[in-house]
């Protein structure tokens, strides 16, 4: 199937880390010592797209990229949710996805880098052609609740986590919702961001989105 479009895409985040979102930016993994307050990400990943070459665009390494999703419900949430991140010991519905489309990402100037599959693994293909998302990205198993491997596709859970990966950092003006699990984190999010003085985009409640 052609990609959707509007193209969303997403990047989740703790709940924590939104007051220095709105001042600085989701800044890249290269540049984010300093900028948040509760890491959810998986160290050991996070060293490996450190030495991960991108190949096309601004180059560099998957690290100067922040990072977004094409699904809700990515591998690496699931990860979250069966506790295997050691570093991560929260509650994983202060989890929250910012949300944005490619096309607003291209309207204000960023450099976009998009892969088939998790950036981190060798086998990615990197490219920048947006034509290229209709049959690179495979929109079916994004479409999909269940993306685990079956015993004739070994790759569905790699492809779930096929990325646009945009270099630098996203301005929080970018996002267009703000998805969360439920009315009480809503509450949260509204609160947080009127105390720093942001505009409060569209709050979703989507409880869909986690396991």
């Amino acid at each position: 199937m052609p990609r959707p479009i509007p193209t969303y895409v997403a990047h989740f985040t703790h709940v924590d880390n939104l007051a220095g979102i709105v001042t600085d930016g989701l800044v890249c993994d290269a540049h984010s010592a300093g900028h948040l307050v509760t890491e959810a990400g998986e160290p050991r990943i996070k060293r490996r797209r450190k030495r991960r070459t991108v190949t096309v665009g601004p180059g560099g390494v998957v690290a100067d990229y922040v990072p977004f999703y094409f699904a809700p419900r990515s591998p690496m949430m699931s990860s979250i949710h069966h506790r295997s991140v050691a570093t991560f010991t929260g509650d994983e519905h202060d989890l929250v996805y910012l949300v944005t489309t490619v096309e607003r990402l291209i309207d204000r100037g960023h450099d976009l880098v998009f892969t088939d599959r998790n950036a981190a693994l060798g086998t990615a293909t990197h490219f920048c052609d947006t034509d290229r998302l209709n049959d690179l990205v495979d929109w079916d198993l994004m479409e999909a609740r269940i993306w685990r491997n079956t015993d004739t596709d070994f790759e569905r859970k790699e492809r779930r986590m096929a990325e646009c990966l945009v270099h630098g950092r996203v301005d929080f003006a970018t996002f267009e919702q703000i998805s969360v699990y439920d009315e009480g984190r809503a509450s949260t999010v509204e609160t947080t961001l009127r105390k720093v003085g942001a505009p409060v985009p569209h709050i979703r409640v989507n409880p869909d989105a986690y396991f």
